[in-house]
């Protein structure tokens, strides 16, 4: 599934995505993959994780991870910002799309077993997850540094709610 929905992701990005003014969204695209990486570090060590992607026999956990952080999710960037709606009344539905999508594809992630869930994290936490993190990447698109502080108080408040350390648990 992870090569797919990576093939999946640079079609789409190819097909709908605004190449043509890709630097217009280029630090919103480097700022998802920080993100990724920074939960890469921080939570997704061996012994304690919230989610994490599962391998099989033709990709591992971190060559997928590396994969989603570096092509799947700066194409999802590209992707939802380079087709956000003029229109206000549009903007929401334009984000839950995304939300949805990116749900729909978890679940069947749980189902086909290529991610996991562990200590209390759930479709919920997903869900809401999802629902901040596109909102978050349209304010760094238009607010970079207000996107910066408060994915900082999220990751700080989800840190301390998750119980993650610091430290390796191993």
């Amino acid at each position: 599934m992870h090569v797919v929905l990576i093939l999946w992701s640079v079609f789409a990005a190819w097909r709908w995505g605004d190449w043509k003014h890709w630097q217009k969204y280029h630090t919103t695209m480097l700022f998802i993959a920080l993100s990724s990486a920074m939960y890469d570090v921080l939570v997704n060590d061996g012994a304690y994780y919230l989610w994490r992607y599962t391998g099989n026999s033709y990709v591992s956990e971190e060559i997928a991870s590396l994969l989603y952080t570096v092509i799947a999710f700066p194409a999802t960037a590209l992707l939802f910002l380079s087709n956000y709606p003029e229109e206000a009344g549009k903007r929401v539905w334009h984000i839950v799309k995304y939300v949805a999508i990116y749900v729909f594809l978890e679940i069947i992630g749980l189902y086909l077993g290529t991610i996991s869930h562990a200590h209390s994290w759930n479709m919920w936490w997903s869900t809401a997850f999802n629902l901040t993190m596109f909102s978050v990447l349209r304010l760094h698109y238009q607010k970079p540094l207000a996107a910066y502080l408060l994915s900082f108080v999220i990751a700080s408040y989800l840190m301390f709610h998750f119980h993650v350390s610091l430290w390796d648990s191993e």
